[in-house]
């Protein structure tokens, strides 16, 4: 399966290559997930219904999860009554997570879709589509 990586603008500063979790999975409904990592931080992006969606998508991936659930071993840092879960009961760590995007829009932050297969100038989010990958 082909890789998929997002472009865009934030706040002035170009965002280029960061990973995109759940691509054409929600109509290109994309948020930006910042993700606060000492000095610097991880951009991503996630296609999803809505902010607390981008969440579930965030924790449940494979390969960008590990940001946020919170490893069995450190458990005993979050009081079972401050603790926050995910969709697969996996405990999550969201003191450093920001989500930007406009809720009720068809797109709620903006950026284009780039990869194998794809223009060189890269999709809008709510024009892709797999099968035009295979095509």
């Amino acid at each position: 399966m082909a890789t998929i990586t997002a472009n865009a603008t934030f706040h002035g500063h170009e965002l280029t290559d960061m990973p995109v979790i759940n691509p054409g999975d929600w109509f290109g409904k994309t948020w930006l997930i910042e993700i606060g990592l000492g000095y610097s931080s991880t951009y991503l992006i996630v296609e999803a219904d809505s902010m607390s969606d981008a969440i579930d998508e965030l924790a449940d991936s494979e390969k960008h999860g590990h940001h946020i659930v919170v490893e069995e071993a450190n458990l005993g840092d979050y009081p079972e009554d401050d603790r926050h879960y995910g969709p697969s009961g996996q405990v999550l760590d969201l003191d450093h997570l920001m989500i930007y995007g406009q809720e009720g829009s068809k797109t709620p932050f903006p950026c284009t879709y780039h990869g194998d297969g794809l223009p060189i100038e890269g999709v809008n989010p709510t024009d892709f589509c797999w099968d035009d990958l295979n095509a």
